[in-house]
């Protein structure tokens, strides 16, 4: 049986935000003109079919305290053809100053959406260029993953200051990656102790990943029965190694 996906309409509306301005498109000239490359724009154009503003997070709209480094959030809708490639996700987490909430799904009918985040900060030494500090995207989402869902509600959430609200977002973010890495049902970490590990337990495990992908692409391609034999044993002991990867996030 498939798993029903969550739609961009569906999971904008988890997070069941106050009434407020209705959504309005974005020109992809907004995003297509300020990014560096002629590759970066063949990228926008070709992969970005639509952007949409749906709302803003901020003090006036949710009476959520604005901080230093966070004045507002912006929720966005990008409609992609195919899968959202994550050049793309940065390009657009850079087009906006203020961090973005960034929901994606292919143009097609009904398509399962993500969730794409990024926290940021301005470049010390480049006034008015953005750095991303890290890239947290949930990737498609579907009937299983309603309870990851569930927990977006802005009530739910941080209400401390916009910074903790994003924070809390990532933190989400995180959980539904240790739990899909774990084979487990979701839960949010039941301490800051226990979300470190559970980071640090990804982390390694996607070292891990890429690092057996390249020894198994490498022993395919060899034919000296010996050499396959040891790279043989390496992906053993790398594959024990993510077993206790994936054992912390139990």
């Amino acid at each position: 049986m498939i798993a029903a996906p969550v739609t961009g309409e569906a999971l904008i509306a988890a997070f069941d935000l106050p009434p407020g301005p209705a959504p309005r498109r974005i020109a992809k000239a907004t995003v297509a003109d300020n990014v560096p490359t002629t590759a970066d724009k063949r990228l926008v154009d070709g992969k970005l079919a639509r952007l949409d503003w749906i709302a803003s997070i901020n003090p006036a709209t949710t009476g959520i305290a604005a901080c230093d480094t966070v004045q507002t959030l912006n929720l966005l809708l990008a409609r992609t053809r195919g899968p959202l490639p994550p050049r793309l996700a940065e390009i657009v987490h850079r087009a906006i100053p203020q961090p973005v909430i960034l929901i994606h799904a292919d143009e097609a009918a009904d398509a399962s959406a993500g969730l794409s985040l990024a926290p940021k900060r301005m470049a010390e030494r480049e006034a008015g260029r953005v750095v991303l500090t890290a890239m947290h995207d949930t990737g498609p989402l579907s009937e299983a993953d309603r309870p990851f869902v569930a927990t977006l509600t802005l009530a739910r959430l941080p209400a401390r200051d916009l910074a903790a609200l994003y924070a809390g977002l990532i933190e989400r973010s995180e959980a539904l990656a240790a739990a899909r890495a774990g084979t487990r049902t979701f839960r949010l970490a039941g301490s800051t102790e226990e979300l470190e590990r559970w980071r640090l337990a990804l982390a390694d495990g996607t070292i891990l990943t890429a690092e057996i992908a390249t020894l198994g692409a490498a022993m395919r391609k060899e034919s000296r029965l010996g050499r396959r034999v040891e790279l043989g044993e390496k992906i053993r002991i790398l594959k024990a190694s993510l077993d206790i990867c994936q054992a912390g996030l139990e």
